[in-house]
């Protein structure tokens, strides 16, 4: 029987561990820290080092990741062979349901209960604003940075207290006046990753001594750091 590990962001703990409890699946989890998506060349780095400090202790390595700004291309294990969700990002693996995102991304700023819990999440932004500029200054400098955004979307992906989080959404959406929306979400590509059912459309598969390149990742939305 294949030994595999898990590498996985801790903003998307909610739907791994219950994909984990619903399939019965037992695999020894790596939690990262929620903040290095947005910046990547932080997160190659991080995902490197505890590729070589897994070395020869697994035969398959999985990453509950989507190529968070590119943040995958440019890892490489000499031993386990990695797989890898083919998404641009994490929204990417969640909304996979929806037929239009690319459209809705343009207007929408998305939220799932681990988005809401991160070390620098929106409620962080907007009380570490209010403190360093005072109350009127912070929002116009939200009023810039939320601009280009009509929606605050609260995507339900089923694997957490939705009706405890709308509030905070509701709160932040006053805030930084954008309309709160939600929509269902889907986390079957992560039941696809940790149960093994890796079809070449959504996964790469890179064996030991290659190289992840941005080609593994064609036909993803190479995502931005969020």
């Amino acid at each position: 029987m294949k030994r595999r590990k898990l590498l996985a962001c801790e903003t998307i703990k909610d739907e791994v561990e219950l994909i984990k409890e619903k399939c019965g699946v037992d695999i020894e989890t790596v939690w990262m820290d929620n903040t290095l998506h947005a910046y990547p060349e932080n997160l190659r780095d991080a995902l490197q080092a505890e590729i070589d400090k897994i070395g020869e202790d697994a035969d398959e390595l999985l990453f509950a990741y989507g190529n968070c700004g590119n943040g995958l291309v440019g890892l490489k294990s000499s031993y386990p062979t990695m797989i890898i969700p083919r998404y641009g990002d994490c929204i990417d693996m969640f909304l996979s349901n929806l037929d239009n995102l690319e459209r809705v991304r343009t207007t929408t700023y998305f939220l799932t209960r681990g988005w809401l819990d991160g070390k620098q999440s929106l409620e962080w932004e907007i009380d570490y604003n209010y403190k360093r500029f005072g109350e009127k200054r912070a929002h116009k400098i939200m009023d810039m940075i939320y601009r280009h955004y009509e929606y605050l979307m609260l995507i339900d992906t089923g694997a957490y207290d939705l009706e405890a989080a709308k509030p905070r959404v509701d709160k932040i959406a006053e805030t930084i006046k954008l309309e709160p929306v939600v929509k269902q979400g889907d986390i079957s590509p992560i039941e696809k990753l940790l149960t093994g059912d890796w079809d070449t459309a959504h996964f790469c598969v890179i064996p030991p001594g290659r190289e992840t390149t941005y080609h593994d990742f064609d036909g993803a939305s190479l995502r931005l750091p969020c």
